[in-house]
C-alpha cells in the first residue's frame, strides 16, 4: 500500500515537474505568475472549446492581427457568418463597456458568454458539448496542474471558471508602447512631423476626432459607461432615407427600445487602428483613408441597393458629425498620426505567441 502511494506521488510530481519545464521554456513574463492567467492563455488558443474542436478565441482575436481576423465579420466554429467585425481585445481592461451594441455588457467574464454560448448564431458552441469539454480539461496533465494552483479547493470545472480564466488573461493583454506614447513621455523625436501635424488636427475642434476617441485608449469607453457618450450613430447608413440602419442590426436600440438610438454603436479604441482593417461594427469600409472620407463627408452615400441611401441626413446621427474639408497634405498627416498609434512591440510578448503545448501533444 505504501509503495503504490509513493508511486502515485511519483508520478504527480513528474507531471507537475513536466508542466512546470514545459511553462517555464515557452514563458518568462510576469503576468504568468498567476496561475488563473496561465490557464487563461491556454484556454484562449484552445480548439477544443469549440464544439468541433475547429475554432478558439485566437481564431476571431489573432495575435498577429492585433488581436483582430482581418474578416469584415467573423466566422463561427459552424461556419456560420457572425453579425460583427472581431474588435481589437488589446488593452480591453481599460474599457468599461465591451459589446458593439449591448451597453449592459460591462465585464470581460459577462462578454464572453455570447462567443462561448451564444446561439443566434452559434460562435464556438461550448454548451452544445459541456460535459465533454470540462472532461477534457480535467483529464488533461497541463490543465490540472494550473486548474490545482489557480482554484486550490475546487476539482471540477464549470462555466464560471472558464470565464474567469479567460477573462483573467484578456484583462493583461496590453499594448502602450507605439509612437506616440514614446512621444507623450518625452520623446520629441518619436513622431514624425507629419504625424505631429495630423495629432493637431485630431485633436482640433474644427475634426472634434478626441470628442468621441477620448482618453489615453482613445475610445470614449475608457473612461464612461455613459450609453450618450459611448455609442454613436455615424451615419454610416439612412436605409430608404428612413434615418434607419439595416433592421438586422441596429444598435443599442435592440436594448433601449428608444427611437434616437437607432444606428448607435461603441466607439471603438484607436490604438493599433492601422492593423485592424476592416472598419466599422460591420466591417463595410476598407481602409483609413475611407474612414476618413465618411467623416469629411459628414456620413456615407449608398447610391443603390436595399440598403441606399445619404447617411449625412441621418436624423439621428451625432450632431458633431458636420462634415469637414481637408487637403491632400492634410490628410496624410491626419493618417501619420493615426500610423503612430500602431504597436507591434506586444509580438514579442510570450502571451502573444501559440502554446507550444499544443504543438507538442499528440
Amino acid at each position: 500500500m505504501l509503495k503504490k502511494l509513493m508511486l502515485i506521488l511519483l508520478l504527480l510530481g513528474f507531471v507537475l515537474l513536466a508542466a512546470l519545464f514545459l511553462f517555464r521554456k515557452e514563458k518568462n513574463s510576469s503576468i504568468f505568475s498567476d496561475p488563473k492567467i496561465t490557464l487563461g492563455y491556454y484556454l484562449f488558443f484552445d480548439k477544443n472549446l469549440s464544439v468541433n474542436h475547429s475554432r478558439s478565441c485566437a481564431s476571431c482575436h489573432d495575435p498577429k492581427l492585433a488581436f483582430t481576423d482581418g474578416y469584415r465579420s467573423s466566422v463561427s466554429t459552424l461556419g456560420e457568418n457572425l453579425l460583427h467585425n472581431a474588435p481589437s481585445i488589446l488593452n480591453a481592461s481599460s474599457m468599461l463597456v465591451y459589446d458593439w451594441a449591448h451597453p449592459n455588457v460591462t465585464t470581460l467574464e459577462h462578454q464572453m458568454l455570447r462567443p462561448l454560448v451564444g446561439t443566434t448564431p452559434v460562435e464556438l458552441g461550448l454548451h452544445l458539448h459541456e460535459t465533454s469539454c470540462y472532461e477534457y480539461l480535467e483529464h488533461d496533465s497541463m490543465y490540472q496542474v494550473w486548474f490545482k494552483a489557480a482554484y486550490p479547493k475546487e476539482t471540477h470545472w464549470n462555466r464560471k471558471r472558464l470565464q474567469e480564466s479567460i477573462a483573467a488573461f484578456e484583462k493583461n493583454l496590453r499594448s502602450t508602447n507605439s509612437p506616440y506614447d514614446a512621444y507623450i513621455a518625452g520623446n520629441q523625436h518619436a513622431l514624425s512631423d507629419a504625424a505631429k501635424r495630423g495629432m493637431q488636427l485630431f485633436f482640433s475642434t474644427t475634426l472634434k476626432c478626441s470628442s468621441c476617441h477620448g482618453g489615453r485608449m482613445f475610445s470614449n469607453a475608457s473612461f464612461t459607461r455613459n450609453p450618450d457618450s459611448v455609442y454613436f450613430n455615424i451615419g454610416l447608413y439612412n436605409v430608404q432615407q428612413r434615418s434607419l440602419y439595416p433592421a438586422y442590426d441596429n444598435g443599442i436600440i435592440q436594448y433601449s427600445k428608444r427611437k434616437e438610438d437607432d444606428g448607435k454603436f461603441k466607439v471603438p479604441s484607436l490604438r493599433n487602428v492601422a492593423l485592424t482593417a476592416p472598419y466599422m461594427h460591420d466591417g463595410s469600409i476598407q481602409t483609413l483613408e475611407e474612414v476618413l472620407e465618411l467623416y469629411a463627408r459628414g456620413g456615407r452615400l449608398i447610391a443603390s441597393g436595399p440598403q441606399a441611401g445619404d447617411g449625412r441626413l441621418n436624423q439621428n446621427k451625432h450632431p458633431f458629425l458636420t462634415g469637414f474639408t481637408l487637403s491632400e497634405s492634410e490628410k496624410q498627416n491626419l493618417l501619420a498620426f493615426l500610423n503612430s498609434l500602431s504597436d507591434t512591440t506586444y509580438l514579442q510578448q510570450p502571451w502573444a505567441q501559440f502554446p507550444k503545448y499544443f504543438l507538442n501533444r499528440k
